[in-house]
């Protein structure tokens, strides 16, 4: 079993749960990356694979980093390129890592997910959804412009026991409370700073408990909770992600 990633020596502890170290134009100084952000705090990263053809980078890149965790699912702008047993495959995937995640998969009905059949993009997303069930893992979900589909397949699919986390949350604050219902956790990214200050605050009091007096949290208080959220949702059998360690 892995041991748990040295502590940075800074007092802020972050979980990366969800980046791309394996994409063609960052994966050569990945190495170099995750040195440099574990000086700086990130403690882990949940590397989401996206098709086929980088299925096996992630698993690499797992195998020689024990602060990855490694995901594996079909994103659906690769839909069109998939195989006929694409499926096996990524079961396969699964076999031969266990401590894996599901991830990334999605809808997106956003400028290039338009130009995808959405009912292929609805088959394959309820596909994996379903297989994440059965696995008994947490799954990563890319949403664009698609809150509404998504809040019905969850709702048909689900509800998810080992959690679902919606990744660069841009959805409405209405649906949080559906969504979390259904064992879904949310993730904000940079695209918050495009929106309108009053749907940002509206959106953040909804995803956060503490409602206003979040917003005004400490950024290392903040990040603590973030990172035993993150390690929450990671923490299932068979995961490099201990609760017990990571409180060292």
């Amino acid at each position: 079993m892995a041991q748990a990633p040295a502590r940075a020596a800074s007092a802020v502890r972050l979980f990366d749960a969800h980046c791309h170290l394996q994409d063609p134009r960052v994966v050569a100084v990945a190495p170099a990356l995750i040195r440099v952000a574990t000086a700086s705090g990130v403690a882990r990263f949940a590397v989401n694979g996206t098709s086929e053809k980088d299925w096996h980078l992630v698993k690499q890149m797992a195998e020689d980093h024990p602060a990855v965790v490694p995901c594996f699912g079909l994103h659906p702008w690769w839909v069109p390129e998939r195989s006929p047993d694409w499926m096996d495959s990524l079961r396969r995937f699964f076999t031969e890592t266990p401590e894996a995640a599901v991830g990334e998969i999605g809808l997106d009905k956003g400028s290039h997910g338009k130009t995808i059949d959405f009912g292929e993009q609805v088959e394959v997303f309820q596909r994996q959804l379903e297989l994440a069930k059965e696995l008994e893992r947490p799954v990563s979900v890319h949403c664009v412009r698609a809150f509404g589909d998504l809040l019905e397949i969850l709702k048909q699919t689900g509800p998810f026991p080992a959690g679902v986390l919606v990744h660069s949350y841009m959805g409405s604050a209405e649906m949080v409370s559906g969504l979390a219902n259904l064992g879904c956790y949310f993730s904000l990214s940079g695209f918050l700073t495009g929106m309108k200050s009053t749907k940002a605050k509206q959106m953040l009091k909804s995803v956060l408990k503490f409602v206003a007096s979040l917003l005004e949290m400490p950024e290392a208080e903040l990040a603590e909770l973030s990172y035993k959220n993150a390690t929450k949702l990671f923490s299932y059998p068979g995961s490099k992600v201990h609760p017990e360690a990571e409180a060292i």
